[in-house]
Order: structure tokens, then sequence, then C-alpha cells
């Protein structure tokens, strides 16, 4: 089928958040340094807190179980957290106007 053209007999979109796309961003190696120093912090806190878990569980057999799992889940967290942050952060809207 022809698309519409645009021209005196088009019809008008009386939509009020339509219009052109956004221009791509330019390539960049390192976006924002500040985010790759965090993700390397968190990536610290997850190795200390997954080794922790795994010395408290070895030495301290079943009283140390809490802990560990509490360890555990927040090496877990740290490191998605870390993996975020290495990888160039997060956008909260994926609309290239915001």
């Amino acid at each position: 089928m022809d698309e519409p053209q645009a021209g005196p007999d088009a019809a008008v979109s009386l939509h009020p958040f339509e219009h052109e796309p956004a221009p791509p961003e330019g390539r960049k190696l390192i976006r924002n340094p500040a985010v790759v120093a965090r993700g390397i912090g968190l990536g610290a806190l997850t190795a200390g807190l997954a080794g922790l878990a795994v010395v408290s569980a070895r030495k301290f057999g079943w009283f140390a179980t809490p802990a560990a799992v509490v360890a555990g889940g927040s090496a877990l967290l740290s490191g998605w957290a870390a993996l975020i942050h290495l990888t160039g952060g997060e956008k909260f809207d994926d609309h290239r106007w915001i």
C-alpha cells in the first residue's frame, strides 16, 4: 500500500506528543567515569559479601546460615548493580527526548 504523503491534503494528527525521532547519540568509550568507579566499588563489595557468606557458612556451620543467606543475597543484589553500572548505567525511560 502507499504510505500517506505530507501536504495540504494530509490528515493532521491530534496527538500532542507526536514528533520526529531524536538524533542518535554519539558513541563514547566511557560515558561517565563516576558510574564506572561506582561499578568497580560495587564489584568489590560483591566479592567481599560472597566471601563472607562462604567463610561464615564453612566456619560456623548451621549457626551462621541466616547471616550467610543475608550476605549471599546482598552479594547477588550488589553484583547486579555492579553489572548495571559497568555496562553504562540505566536509562529510566527509553524515549530519546527525555
